[in-house]
């Protein structure tokens, strides 16, 4: 092999080690911060639309257990491994069967893929509660749930 080759392949093999630490780090991020939004009771849940040749869009939903309302809303913002967690403002206070209107207006600055994923979220968050509802119609001993989704 020549010497071009092998600073080739060295180049392409130090750039992947390179993408592997910096994935590692921001699934560190992501993780801390879905931590921070469990705290204090909420369900948390994490909704994707898109595809692997569409660019994806990921929202975290923060729901209310007692009142099934939205506390708060934030998707993966930015490019690459350097994207992070940004609120989203103007769904605070709806109820999750809101956003799982298909009818239902979304305010202006909330895109079609990004409210996919806002239902895609809502989706899993109704399913949890169902899922927990037939335990208990059951009759059976249920045991502490984590109130996270993912």
């Amino acid at each position: 092999m020549n010497a071009t080759a092998t600073t080739i392949v060295l180049a392409l093999a130090a750039a992947w080690l390179l993408q592997l630490f910096f994935s590692y780090f921001q699934m560190r991020r992501f993780y801390r911060r879905i931590s921070e939004l469990r705290r204090g009771g909420n369900l948390v849940s994490i909704g994707m639309s898109g595809s692997a040749w569409r660019r994806r869009q990921y929202a975290v939903l923060v729901v209310d257990p007692a009142t099934n309302r939205v506390r708060h809303l934030e998707q993966l913002s930015g490019w690459t491994v350097l994207a992070v967690l940004r609120p989203v403002p103007g769904l605070q206070g709806r109820t999750v069967e809101e956003l799982l209107d298909e009818n239902a207006a979304w305010p202006p600055h909330i895109g079609r893929k990004l409210a996919a994923a806002v239902q895609n979220a809502a989706q899993h968050i109704v399913e949890f509660q169902n899922k927990g509802k037939e335990v208990s119609d059951a009759g059976e001993e249920s045991s502490p749930v984590e109130p996270a989704l993912g």
